[in-house]
């Protein structure tokens, strides 16, 4: 993924409204936002970050919410002694360099391994939303919907920041602060190397 490009967002303003999930805070930022980076600058000056991750996961292109997901699963301490999710991660970026149909497919098989209550599954399902069709291949295709990458990928964020192993040591705002680089056109890695020595220091 190329860095210092500008990101267009998608800012449907009805599917927020309704696919967002935002606090009443959130709404109120939305209700008198303009346009996407009006809106993200409101939400990002709210005192708790989950209406900036549930509204940007719906705004960003989806390769770049799949990746946003997978940096946040990337901080979990263990994740290399978690063989299953470790593959849901792995093809959920495989996913983002190629948007390839069968690699999204594929995470979705691996996301059916991982257990719905962490992360790494969720990733893997953001990029498997992203596919071109939700039935198995050689049935009439059903296109996901638009909003189902977004959903996927703020569920594993919110997951990270619910870990046992990242509880207490880093938060919503150092997550949202990845997504705001990627949105800014950023790959995000710097951003997320900030928040693995937060953790570190934390520990």
């Amino acid at each position: 993924m190329a860095s210092q490009t500008v990101i267009a967002l998608r800012f449907q303003r009805a599917e927020l409204e309704k696919k967002a999930d935002l606090s009443p805070a959130g709404k109120a930022c939305l209700a008198g936002a303009r346009g996407p980076q009006e809106l993200m600058t409101a939400l990002s000056g709210l005192d708790d970050a989950r209406d900036g991750i549930f509204a940007l996961a719906l705004m960003l292109p989806h390769r770049q919410a799949v990746w946003w997901a997978c940096l946040g699963a990337r901080l979990l301490p263990d994740l290399a002694r978690r063989p299953a999710d470790l593959a849901a991660v792995e093809q959920a970026e495989a996913w983002v360099q190629s948007a390839a149909p069968a690699d999204a497919e594929r995470a979705g098989e691996l996301a059916d391994l991982c257990e719905l209550q962490d992360a790494p599954g969720w990733a893997a399902m953001a990029a498997y939303w992203s596919g071109q069709s939700l039935a198995p291949r050689g049935l009439q295709a059903v296109t996901p919907a638009p909003h189902l990458t977004g959903v996927a990928a703020r569920t594993a964020l919110l997951l990270v920041s619910h870990d046992p192993l990242v509880t207490g040591r880093i938060g919503l705002k150092d997550l949202l602060g990845i997504g705001l680089d990627l949105m800014n056109g950023d790959i995000g890695r710097k951003a997320q190397a900030a928040v693995r020595e937060r953790l570190g220091n934390a520990a």
